[in-house]
């Protein structure tokens, strides 16, 4: 049986840029401007793309920016509390993935990509005054019905030891390919355990803890600029919202793993419910999503393991 899934061949050599500091993010965003006038959202059939490679060493995270990430994503911190939400590691990456996505390595259309899910692994407890190596490699890209799925592999280190690892995944739609039509699949949804209001200002918030200011989400006037009726939270924030959610009832007091997939948009202002339930016969694993209150769509949908210690 044919497949219209096809992995894009990289160089097998990985090309390391070094950083001394985090992208200055205005510039980032002119540049992503600028090339999503020239490039294109397909690659020719024969492309080989380049594997990269952004290193960052000594990084300090910002306690202030932690605080205040905790507050939007609703994580309970006290004064003394320097364990950084696992979550919140992710946005240090935001300024690398934007470098990343605007440079010679990536050859499509920057402003194209879209963020359909984001796993991540915590292995062991990071805090404040850490002093971390983080990197960010091209994991993979594949031509699919829909478009190419980009996966990018974000890593910290703490002391040469792997302490966070993720991947966050993104599809670049092409519109000269029509994806074929699929039956829905039943939808059952899990059992409701909280509701969630997300008020209007929560991508203006997000954005400034995260520094992910894509238009999208600060406003309707800017969102509607690229072809969206009201402004969407970020994916990110929801899958943080669901874990601060989470950790009231199962703290995380063990490494885990987190592999969450973003579905429909979530326009705000919105009213959310959060359903989530133990696997059975999966002991320490846990299903959850967001859901619509209204209508029921579903917004994110993921799976969180909790993990022996001496795993």
């Amino acid at each position: 049986m044919e497949t219209d899934i096809t992995q894009i061949p990289l160089t097998k050599e990985t090309h390391c840029v070094h950083l001394k500091t985090l992208p200055f993010m205005p510039a980032v965003f002119c540049r992503l401007l600028a090339l999503s006038l020239v490039r294109k959202p397909a690659l020719p059939a024969d492309t080989r793309v380049c594997r990269g490679k952004l290193l960052l060493p000594g990084f300090v995270p910002d306690p202030d920016k932690v605080d205040r990430y905790s507050k939007v994503c609703g994580f309970f911190r006290t004064q003394q509390d320097k364990i950084i939400p696992p979550s919140c590691l992710q946005t240090l990456f935001i300024g690398m993935l934007g470098r990343y996505i605007t440079s010679n390595f990536f050859p499509i259309n920057p402003m194209g990509l879209i963020q359909t899910g984001q796993s991540f692994a915590s292995k062991h407890p990071v805090m404040v005054n850490d002093l971390l190596d983080l990197s960010c490699t091209l994991q993979d890209m594949t031509r699919t019905p829909k478009g190419i799925v980009t996966r990018f592999c974000l890593e910290i280190h703490r002391e040469n030891t792997l302490v966070w690892q993720g991947i966050s995944t993104y599809l670049t739609r092409d519109p000269g390919r029509v994806p074929p039509k699929k039956m829905p699949s039943p939808d059952q949804p899990l059992p409701i355990q909280k509701t969630i209001p997300v008020p209007e200002n929560t991508g203006r918030r997000y954005a400034r803890v995260s520094g992910d200011y894509n238009p999208h989400h600060l406003s309707a006037a800017t969102a509607k600029l690229i072809g969206f009726k009201k402004a969407i939270a970020h994916g990110m924030w929801s899958l943080a919202r669901t874990l601060a959610c989470l950790e009231e009832t199962m703290p995380f007091s063990h490494p885990f793993c987190v592999d969450a997939a973003f579905k429909l948009p979530i326009y705000l202002p919105a009213t959310l419910t959060l359903g989530y339930e133990n696997v059975l016969g999966a002991k320490g694993q846990v299903r959850f999503e967001l859901r619509d209150a209204d209508k029921g769509l579903p917004h994110l949908k993921g799976t969180l393991h909790l993990q022996d210690q001496e795993n």
